[in-house]
């Protein structure tokens, strides 16, 4: 079954929030690259050499900085993961992007902060369980 729908508050309404395989695959088809979306979500720039190659520190992470989340990124983002809420709480999504873009009343940081969360859940471990399968493979 479907895991629990976050919610945002936008303009006084609120609206079911999911980001799954399918948004994910929406994201990968425009952006390419996760890592990029994200970037994107959080206004993040990571610093570059000389040679235009990312700078990461000794644990391998991105050097950067912050700035302003990019506009259309929160948009687009923001529109695929309430649809797909709305789909999984009603089977329909019945508001466009700019629908939803002329009633986001926060900045963009913040607007920011909580797609990225739920971007980040995406990648969290859902089933604490190891299946029967699983261990049968690792007992080999």
């Amino acid at each position: 079954m479907f895991e629990k729908v976050n919610y945002i508050e936008l303009s006084g309404d609120s609206y079911p929030l999911k980001c799954d395989i399918l948004v994910l695959e929406k994201i990968q088809e425009e952006y390419k690259n996760l890592t990029e979306f994200e970037n994107n979500l959080t206004g993040f720039v990571p610093e570059r050499d000389k040679d235009g190659e990312i700078v990461k520190n000794e644990e391998g992470y991105m050097i950067g900085s912050y700035g302003i989340p990019d506009a259309k990124t929160l948009r687009k983002a923001l529109a695929w993961m309430v649809q797909e809420g709305m789909e999984i709480e009603s089977g329909q999504a019945d508001i466009t992007e700019i629908e939803l873009a002329r009633k986001v009343d926060m900045s963009p940081v913040e607007l920011g902060r909580v797609l990225k969360n739920e971007f980040s859940k995406c990648f969290a471990r859902k089933n604490g369980e190891t299946t029967p399968r699983e261990t049968e493979e690792t007992q080999k």
